[in-house]
């Protein structure tokens, strides 16, 4: 399927986590060498993965999708769960819900009625995505603490992976004191730990393949 995207109304708010329950999450509890400002930056970081990971935008935003060729007879919209379809026009005619098409709110998902197939192309402004980041799935939400807890306690320790943390002004940068004994290999990544593992175990649910 080739699509094209027009963004009407851009997402307010990309972050799965509000700055309070990345708190909560980080057990942050006392007085923190990091800022309110670098501790959303880790967390809209990990959000950002998480979103790449799924291959998907989570945050609602209003949009024109635009079908241009189509394989097979249905149509997958990039932004959902929908919110509502404020328009769809198939090559020129406006259809009517329930009467010419059928919509999976949950899944994106929309197919024509009575076996008919799609005549291209079919534009679709409509409305998708969650409000974020207080309408995030708990799938989601702790995926992304665990991917910002790892960044955190990296920083804390000051790996080599981690050589500074910045945003509006803002800056803390770190050294590795060890790192002048480890060989090339020998830096920490997430790729294997067990906290990736149960990340990608969490998002798989999120993650659309189309067949």
């Amino acid at each position: 399927m080739y699509h094209s995207i027009e963004i009407i109304e851009e997402a307010r708010e990309t972050s799965l986590l509000s700055l309070h329950d990345a708190k909560l999450g980080l057990n942050m509890t006392g007085a923190s060498q990091f800022t309110d400002d670098q501790i959303e930056l880790m967390v809209e970081w990990a959000s950002n993965e998480l979103a790449t990971m799924c291959n998907r935008v989570f945050a609602r935003e209003t949009l024109i999708e635009t079908v241009l060729e189509l394989d097979g007879g249905k149509i997958f919209l990039s932004h959902y769960p929908v919110k509502e379809i404020i328009e769809l026009n198939e090559n020129g005619t406006i259809l009517v819900p329930g009467t010419d098409y059928n919509l999976d709110k949950n899944t994106g998902i929309l197919k024509r009625m009575s076996g008919t197939l799609w005549s291209v192309p079919v534009s679709i402004k409509y409305t998708g995505g969650y409000d974020l980041p207080n309408r995030a799935p708990p799938e989601l939400a702790s995926a992304c603490v665990l991917l910002t807890r790892e960044t955190y306690h990296a920083a804390l320790r000051g790996d080599a992976s981690i050589r500074m943390i910045s945003h509006k002004g803002n800056r803390v940068m770190y050294f590795d004191p060890n790192a002048a004994n480890k060989s090339s290999g020998g830096s920490m990544t997430t790729a294997g730990t067990p906290a990736k593992r149960a990340v990608q175990d969490l998002v798989k649910s999120f993650t659309r393949f189309v067949v």
